[in-house]
């Protein structure tokens, strides 16, 4: 990789490109792809006919496939002059993305510190490998817009001007999901992979798919989708998002000219009365938090269909709210899928899987996205 800065060409070292080249090797992981049903015995056939894009085993959930992280911190060597001697890097998370980005920045030699919200499950804070990792905490209360307010104040110019006076290493973020569009172009393509290996496995078939994919930050939704939806015929995308947070279905009725989350449930998105019982974290497209991804998904009028899901705890308080209708009750409940999913899936994936069983139903060739499960939830 080179850089063309005041005339000068500027090329990474051959000691970076082999360390790079050995990194992409070693944290390169398989997705697994399979039907429910042939996983688990006695499902409904809705059930038991989705096809499952599962990178549950993967270190980092799906960042892990083909480690965004290190073409992207390539990427800020050769554009920002950035080394381990000068810089510390850091990142924000809400989910398992973080130890895919801990281990290309281990990997790569740099020191490193992960920006996450307060009040996540416990094991969102902890390494799989045991590995002791610096995590920094935002407001419980501020969830998602807690850690952008903090990745910006720490990767702050004048910040870092003091740090580096003072002898510290400045703060650098290769966050994927909050960058240039160079950065986003990366994400997409080493993310791309998901598609390619889906594809592989479901051999081809005339009968168009569907894929059922979390909005989170967008990267996911962007690079399967596309994939999917530049090498297949007729291919759909689902996008889906826990009924507590709201904000990317109701930015996609508004492009679409359909019902307002308000006018179908009476609240707005994100109602602290149903946030305190938010439990898929990683599936929502934040409130107010402008991410590329998530732009790229909406502009390119890539998402087909945009679906929430619940579970009990969030149906019943919404069901208590003087506002509630109806509607509620018609959205997928992960609480009523089998007890051996649930005992084996996290949230974000029992919300695609509940989901991917409204199109199954139909008669549809569905995939939908498995990202974690309950060890690593």
């Amino acid at each position: 990789m080179t850089e063309r800065r005041n005339g000068e060409i500027r090329t990474l070292s051959p000691g970076r490109e082999m360390l790079f080249a050995r990194a992409e090797t070693e944290l390169h992981y398989q997705a697994q792809v399979y039907r429910l049903g042939e996983r688990f015995e006695g499902l409904a056939p809705e059930l038991a006919q989705i096809t499952m894009l599962d990178v549950t085993q993967v270190p980092g959930c799906h960042y892990g496939l083909k480690n965004i992280f290190v073409p992207l911190i390539k990427y800020l060597e050769a554009e920002k002059r950035v080394t381990p001697a000068n810089s510390k890097l850091i990142e924000a998370s809400t989910g398992n993305g973080w130890v895919a980005f801990s281990e290309a920045a281990q990997l790569l030699g740099y020191e490193h510190a992960v920006i996450m919200p307060d009040g996540l499950p416990e094991t969102r804070y902890q390494h799989p490998a045991g590995r002791n990792v610096e995590i920094i905490k935002t407001p419980k209360e501020k969830y998602a817009e807690g850690m952008p307010e903090e990745l910006e104040q720490l990767t702050k110019l004048s910040f870092n001007r003091e740090r580096i006076q003072n002898g510290a290493r400045k703060y650098v973020s290769p966050n994927h999901a909050a960058g240039d569009e160079i950065k986003t172009n990366i994400t997409v393509k080493a993310m791309s992979e998901l598609g390619q290996q889906l594809l592989a496995n479901i051999g081809e078939q005339d009968e168009p798919i569907r894929v059922v994919v979390s909005m989170g930050n967008g990267a996911s939704l962007c690079a399967l989708g596309e994939y999917v939806k530049n090498h297949t015929n007729g291919a759909k995308v689902v996008a889906t998002e826990s009924l507590p947070y709201g904000g990317g279905f109701d930015r996609f009725a508004r492009q679409h000219n359909l019902s307002s989350y308000k006018e179908l449930f009476g609240i707005d998105p994100g109602d602290p009365r149903l946030m305190a019982h938010f439990s898929a974290f990683g599936t929502n497209a934040p409130i107010g938090i402008d991410m590329p991804l998530q732009n790229r998904a909406f502009d390119r009028n890539l998402i087909d269909k945009y679906e929430l899901f619940t579970d009990n705890e969030a149906l019943q308080a919404y069901n208590e709210l003087p506002e509630h209708m109806e509607n509620g009750a018609k959205i997928p409940n992960t609480d009523a899928l089998p007890r051996v999913l649930y005992e084996t899936f996290g949230n974000s994936t029992l919300g695609n899987i509940a989901v991917a069983a409204k199109f199954t139903g139909r008669g549809e060739r569905v995939a939908a996205m498995a990202y974690d499960d309950r060890q690593n939830y």
